[in-house]
């Protein structure tokens, strides 16, 4: 039977916040193939909310109800770190497919939990690490790809804001509902992610620092500002950092990216105020890339600070909520799966451990293996 004699994919969400009404409602509500079938959250009065604006038809006060009863294709995990496993369980036992928000899980053996089930199960899971799609992130992999710079060296890595300068930042904050790695898993988890996609390579020890800046008037405040040093297996050096105590101005959030290798370095960097991409070889010098082609705006500090801007991929196929559900859509139909790039619950896996790393190093003032998964 055609797609098109069939019924569209039903997805349905855990978490109504202004995350899903950013990333996650309006993009499925373009989908061609797709139906936001359900919608719920606790206390049900942000999901009433998100059903009227979205036109969806089924309100759930828990997802138990919600996946007891929508018969979903699929679902998408909005939630606190802490449920993701629970909620994420519950669905690959009925058949059901996940994407679910980063991390993947509180930590590493929720995680590998949650892998497992996945691969028993037979369902297509994902992880909304969306930076992978980033134009100015494309054209970097895709010049270490062709060996521009030679072979890599060393590379550097953050992503900062400002949203955590007041106090945490609700759940994400805590360490009983977000993890102690706080900013690491908000912010830091996409830096993990972007570095193995980009070079090739996993990172198998770190070193690092952590900073409570909170933690004198809240027990339970999460890590504000974390830097690490981390060698790759191959055995490059790189450095991280990330931050949501960092002064933005009207950059809103900026991220910045240098790989350096044996003929020269390559620079990006990306906020609410546009972007920017150079390489500069030891012989041959500076070419600025121009990124207006893919639709991006230059960085220019006189412009008003813009979503689209940011994440300009954010409404469009490329998104990997998109790409999730083609997947889904392509075993409906009972053709190939699409083969993408799209991150899955083995990449979650790997970022989780290393984040774990991350931390135990941070406490114990040494270097820490990254676990491999078994």
């Amino acid at each position: 039977m055609r797609l098109a004699e069939q019924r569209r994919v039903r997805i349905g969400l855990v978490g109504a916040s202004w995350f899903a009404d950013l990333w996650y409602l309006p993009v499925i509500q373009r989908h061609p193939n797709a139906e936001i079938y359900a919608i719920c959250s606790e206390g049900g009065g942000s999901a009433r909310r998100m059903a009227e604006q979205y036109g969806i038809p089924h309100v759930f006060l828990s997802y138990e109800e919600m996946l007891e009863k929508a018969e979903l294709d699929g679902v998408c995990i909005i939630t606190p770190n802490d449920v993701h496993i629970t909620i994420a369980e519950a669905a690959m036992n009925r058949g059901i497919h996940v994407m679910s928000e980063k991390p993947l899980a509180l930590n590493l053996k929720e995680a590998a939990q949650m892998v497992q089930t996945a691969e028993r199960s037979g369902i297509i899971h994902g992880v909304n690490f969306t930076y992978r799609e980033h134009p100015g992130v494309l054209r970097m992999k895709a010049m270490m790809e062709d060996g521009v710079i030679g072979e890599l060296q060393s590379g550097h890595f953050e992503y900062t804001g400002d949203y955590g300068v007041a106090g945490p930042p609700g759940w994400r904050g805590s360490i009983a509902k977000g993890g102690i790695g706080g900013v690491l898993a908000d912010l830091g988890s996409h830096l993990i992610d972007l570095a193995k996609y980009m070079t090739g390579d996993g990172l198998a020890e770190v070193s690092a620092d952590a900073c409570f800046t909170h933690r004198d008037v809240n027990s339970d405040a999460a890590a504000d500002a974390v830097i690490f040093l981390g060698r790759a297996s191959q055995g490059s050096q790189h450095t991280f950092r990330t931050s949501w105590i960092e002064h933005q101005g009207t950059k809103g959030q900026t991220i910045r990216i240098g790989l350096n290798g044996e003929r020269g370095i390559i620079e990006f960097a990306v906020s609410h105020l546009g972007s920017s991409l150079s390489y500069t070889l030891h012989e041959g010098g500076k070419t600025v890339v121009d990124l207006r082609e893919d639709g991006l705006p230059a960085w220019n500090e006189d412009d008003p600070s813009s979503e689209s801007s940011f994440r300009p991929w954010r409404l469009t196929d490329r998104n990997e909520v998109w790409k999730w559900i083609d997947r889904i859509k392509d075993r409906r139909e009972g053709t190939a799966e699409a083969t993408t790039d799209a991150p899955t619950f083995a990449d979650g896996y790997y970022v989780q451990a290393v984040m774990e790393a991350v931390m135990q190093a941070a406490e114990e003032r040494r270097w820490v293996s990254v676990q491999s998964a078994e």
